[in-house]
């Protein structure tokens, strides 16, 4: 079984690596992919109004691996090595988060029911009601 996970260092999202944890003890055929969303559009509307966003984005992107690295490291410990990680830049979390489910092939997505950017997600619909709407496989929400 291959299991996406998106991480973004929110609660709920460390509270999903910790439920996929506890899945990959209990099921040893379990195969993860980890991936954090760079939303690249977020930065391009405040590009006008940034000194120097490149070294924003930078900042962002060394952010992202650092949540990429806590959590394989949390695997690790845990002795799970079925995880590989991706850093992901894109215009839109949701879309990228489903086109890379479609094209793992992942048999099941666990994430977060509310990421860093609540405040947008209230605004404009969440990221994970999007993901669900454009999948077919499982989606395991957690709080």
């Amino acid at each position: 079984m291959k299991i996406l996970l998106p991480v973004d260092g929110s609660e709920s999202s460390k509270n999903a690596v910790k439920h996929a944890l506890n899945l990959a003890k209990n099921h040893s055929s379990v195969n993860f992919i980890v991936i954090t969303v760079i939303n690249l559009s977020d930065f391009q509307r405040a590009r006008d109004f940034m000194a120097n966003p490149e070294k924003i984005i930078e900042a962002a992107k060394e952010n992202y691996d650092s949540i990429l690295r806590d959590t394989k490291e949390m695997f690790d410990a845990e002795g799970v090595s079925s995880v590989e990680t991706a850093l992901i830049e894109s215009g839109d979390t949701a879309e990228a988060i489903v086109n890379t489910a479609k094209q793992q092939g992942v048999d099941q997505i666990i994430m977060g029911t509310r990421g860093m950017s609540s405040l947008k997600s209230f605004a404009l619909g969440s990221i994970a009601n999007k993901v669900i709407s454009h999948v077919t496989i499982p989606v395991t929400l957690i709080h």
